[in-house]
């Protein structure tokens, strides 16, 4: 398909500023931020993705890192198990507009967390629009 010829994705973006932060392996919040969050537990580590605003509830003396100024751009779901190469498209526009992110799944539904100060051009290429043209 050419450039031109994208489909529209229809990427959401939420308006909540998103914090990843790092914990030790042993450590578990006390209770669940509200909104959106997403509890990675790891045999090295734990990964805690959550609004900027809720994550000042933990204690961040055993915090080991943390990375603000996220957004999440989600996609409508629900997105069939059986689909192929939706991520690999995702990941491709977001590529060609020389905008770095990670991905995170539901069971019916993937969000890619993006940069704050990328995330409306996200939304755009998402949508279809044509990648600006990088700057030499």
């Amino acid at each position: 398909m050419s450039e031109a010829g994208r489909l529209d994705l229809r990427p959401e973006l939420d308006p909540a500023h998103l914090a990843v932060s790092r914990w030790p392996v042993d450590w578990r919040p006390p209770t669940l931020p509200v909104g959106f969050c997403a509890l990675v537990v790891d045999v090295d580590e734990v990964t805690l993705v959550c609004s900027e605003e809720q994550l000042e509830q933990y204690d961040g003396a055993t915090r080991q890192a943390v990375e603000f100024g996220w957004r999440r751009v989600t996609f409508a779901g629900p997105l069939p198990w059986e689909q192929v190469g939706f991520l690999a498209d995702v990941a491709g526009r977001l590529a060609n507009a020389q905008i770095p992110f990670t991905s995170l799944s539901g069971f019916t539904t993937d969000h890619v967390l993006v940069r704050a100060a990328q995330a409306d051009l996200a939304v755009e290429v998402l949508s279809g629009a044509e990648p600006p043209e990088p700057r030499s």
